[in-house]
């Protein structure tokens, strides 16, 4: 029997007429993925583009609950995920993960975020399939 508990869920549907266009839900809510090829219209984000704005709000959401908790005003946080393909044999993928504050934090500070944003669920998530490399600008 399994006794996992299932913490979320997401279906995709792509119908025999499209090529790539596919429909996503989740809970109540409906979105678009597309892979545009050979000139396609882009009707929505590949799924790659969807991995990443994962990580960066999941990013986003875990440090604004720490800010949230130390600061009384965290300021806005800007997390910007590049997704980066080797091109030499041999070479690692990797995320690079900025994460810029417009509030300047207590050096101190810094090294704790950076400690709970590696232990952020989405990084958690996919981390054994990219490396991902996190900076504060």
């Amino acid at each position: 029997m399994d006794t996992d508990r299932i913490v979320a869920t997401a279906q995709a549907v792509l119908p025999a007429v499209e090529r790539r266009r596919t429909d996503l839900t989740t809970r109540e809510f409906a979105f678009v993925a597309d892979e545009p090829h050979g000139g396609a219209t882009r009707d929505g984000p590949t799924p790659t583009e969807y991995l990443l704005m994962a990580l960066a709000s999941c990013t986003a959401q875990t440090l604004r609950q720490y800010l949230d908790y130390k600061y009384d005003d965290g300021g806005d946080i800007t997390v910007r995920i590049d997704y980066h393909e080797p091109q030499a044999e041999g070479e690692a993928r990797y995320l690079r993960r900025t994460i810029t504050l417009s509030e300047d934090p207590d050096p101190d500070d810094l090294k704790v975020m950076h400690d709970i944003v590696e232990k952020s669920p989405v990084t958690l998530l996919i981390q054994f399939a990219y490396g991902i490399r996190t900076e504060f600008s």
